[in-house]
């Protein structure tokens, strides 16, 4: 508790210096609102601060860590928390609209939250701002222009410039005393089978279940998954069938979280032999691509296998040029040397010209 309340004074001097102004009774229902959700600090910040907190402002979005993270934290800089006070009006319709990497100003400028949500093909409950997850789904306080929404944890402000992760390409060992997914030590997909069937990727996840079903090696994977409306009727012979899963799947964990911190472009290969993907940013900076498709969604993602939603079928290799024949091969080498030769009677002409003027 006292280290709550450390933390409360803190943040009450930071509000203090506010523009914005609460209410008696606007108080006295956040306090009791977002104390009963679990966000102790915040509560004691809004009770201590009374009717000097906030004068006078027309909006201010709070996004609040719970108050196991203020705990376990210590004592936080007031830049680190004027970094999570927006003076706009963010409501979850707003929030979930915005596209991603839009920028939210902060009460600590120059700092903008980003917004790093992929463009999600349905209504999410929560959206991710500088990697981290914001529940939009059920504010933890709103009375018209006082927002609170509840973060996993808090903020990095240097979000956009932190060391960039390296991609694990390479198999995952497990660990003897890890506990296996299945009794013979595979690795299952089941679980996400399911998301990805619920989600309207079922083709690409029957593909992996039949293609891949279950590994005994420990492996590390990431799926780019088209929608079915995209797969339907793609296929013109059984072979088409692999191809197009093997193109799909790279041997690496990209989640999400990662990709969002990549250096783009960034290649890497696939299962398909000689297939590669690139991973890049949209011109106007509003979207991950893959191969120049739209990621769309945050599928799946455990310890070793990730899944994306992408918006069309990746493309096939263009094919290769046809190599010529022996017949075409001579007739360019003749080309070649008879216009070699041409080149050098005229060199001989000429040279000869030059002499017949000197004698003459």
């Amino acid at each position: 508790m006292a280290a709550n309340f450390l933390i409360s004074l803190i943040l009450f001097s930071l509000l203090s210096f506010s523009s914005f102004s609460l209410s008696d009774n606007s108080i006295s229902k956040a306090v009791e609102i977002v104390s009963n959700s679990g966000f102790v600090s915040l509560a004691l910040t809004l009770e201590f601060g009374s009717k000097n907190l906030i004068p006078h402002s027309e909006y201010l979005t709070i996004f609040t860590p719970s108050n196991s993270s203020f705990s376990s934290s210590g004592q936080r800089s007031l830049s680190l928390l004027k970094f999570h006070f927006s003076p706009q009006s963010l409501t979850p319709q707003f929030l979930k609209s915005l596209p991603f990497n839009s920028k939210i100003p902060t009460l600590s400028p120059p700092h903008t939250l980003l917004v790093t949500s992929p463009p999600s093909r349905c209504d999410q409950d929560t959206i991710s701002l500088n990697g981290v997850k914001v529940n939009v789904g059920s504010m933890i306080y709103d009375d018209g222009w006082l927002r609170i929404f509840g973060i996993e944890k808090f903020f990095d402000p240097n979000f956009g410039a932190s060391p960039r992760p390296n991609l694990d390409c390479v198999a995952s060992p497990r660990d003897d005393d890890e506990e296996e997914d299945d009794d013979d030590g595979s690795m299952s997909f089941d679980a996400a089978i399911e998301e990805m069937k619920d989600k309207g990727y079922s083709i690409m996840a029957s593909f992996l279940e039949m293609q891949l079903g279950m590994i005994k090696e420990p492996a590390l994977l990431t799926v780019f998954a088209p929608p079915d409306e995209k797969m339907e009727g793609y296929f013109r012979n059984f072979t088409d069938y692999s191809v197009v899963f093997l193109r799909h799947v790279v041997p690496c964990l990209m989640p999400w979280p990662v990709l969002i911190r990549l250096d783009y472009p960034t290649t890497v290969p696939t299962f398909l032999e000689g297939y590669k993907i690139t991973v890049s940013l949209r011109q106007d900076k509003e979207a991950l691509l893959v191969n120049k498709v739209v990621i769309v969604e945050d599928v799946y993602a455990d310890d070793w296998l990730a899944v994306l939603g992408i918006g069309d079928v990746l493309p096939a290799m263009p094919a290769p040029e046809p190599k010529p024949s022996s017949q075409r091969r001579r007739s360019v080498v003749n080309a070649a040397v008879l216009k070699a030769l041409v080149g050098f009677s005229f060199l001989v002409m000429f040279e000869l010209s030059l002499d017949l003027s000197i004698f003459s």
